[in-house]
């Protein structure tokens, strides 16, 4: 993500910094945390003074709404970041291994902030509603401990971590599928047509994760000298859960979802076994007649 001059000589890019400095990681870690943390409380104060169906919500509800557009932003800049370290970028794609790029350090830095804000804003509003979403807490731990030993460690390459970011393809859809079901807009055109889209990128998701792993092997003498072992360790593990458990759950329960239009993050058990003694009624009912 340089820009050139007439000359061809590359001109000064905003992401020219001194990553080597502690200080420099730290700040953008920071900056990172307190960007999206601000994103936050933009979107429960437009929210709050522009959207009927925002002010009609539950407590627990308004912050799942903002934390849902947070990571939507958020997915905007991972999805930018991962099609040019796939896609572009010729440093990355010489080395998959210890291949750096100063723009890579800059998302690295930020995402590890945003990560830790996830973390807080998860485990704050588990411990407020007294609720625990397991996958969910899982996802975020892996990310946050994953992206903190990129930053932690110079000799780590860039590309598996940009791809990692790439992974956050489908949260704007999940954010807009989401805000539209809570509106009441789950039989238009447009929330089936974002479903469909939504999805499709949730089977990108299992696709880049076969790359991933592609990667590691064929790279696999240059990930072991340049990462640390419980950081590699960490890594592989967390590409696994994702895999073979989390990618195919959420895929199933967001292809579910577009055949059965429900807010399944907040259905209440006994409201969904009350649907289906209804359903079951209405059945008996049709075979009695």
């Amino acid at each position: 993500m340089n820009f050139e001059s007439d000359d061809g000589a590359t001109a000064e890019s905003i992401f020219d910094l001194d990553y080597a400095s502690w200080k420099i990681r730290l700040t953008l870690a920071v900056a990172g945390f307190f960007f999206y943390l601000g994103v936050f409380v933009v979107c429960h104060q437009l929210s709050s003074s522009l959207n009927a169906t925002y002010c009609s919500l539950a407590a627990k509800e308004k912050v799942f709404w903002n934390l849902a557009a947070t990571r939507a932003v958020f997915g905007v800049q991972s999805t930018v970041a991962g099609l040019w370290a796939l896609l572009v970028d010729p440093v990355l794609h010489a080395d998959k291994a210890r291949g750096q790029q100063n723009w890579c350090w800059f998302n690295v830095a930020t995402a590890t902030g945003f990560f830790f804000f996830e973390n807080v804003a998860v485990h704050l509003s588990s411990l407020f509603f007294r609720t625990f979403d397991l996958f969910l807490v899982v996802h975020h731990l892996f990310a946050f401990l994953g992206f903190l030993g990129s930053v932690v460690n110079l000799r780590a390459g860039h590309y598996l971590a940009m791809t990692t970011l790439l992974l956050e393809m489908s949260t704007p859809f999940t954010c807009i599928s989401w805000m539209l079901l809570k509106a009441g807009w789950s039989e238009s055109l447009f929330w089936k047509l974002n479903q469909w889209l939504m999805i499709h990128m949730f089977h990108c998701r299992m696709i880049l994760t076969y790359h991933m792993w592609w990667v590691c092997f064929w790279h696999w003498d240059g990930l072991i000298n340049s990462l640390y072992l419980p950081h590699f360790t960490l890594f592989l593990v967390g590409l696994a859960l994702l895999t073979l458990i989390l990618n195919p759950y959420w895929t199933h329960k967001k292809t579910q979802q577009l055949l059965n239009p429900v807010d399944w993050n907040f259905a209440q058990p006994e409201t969904e076994s009350k649907q289906a003694e209804r359903t079951n009624g209405q059945i008996l009912q049709k075979k009695q007649q």
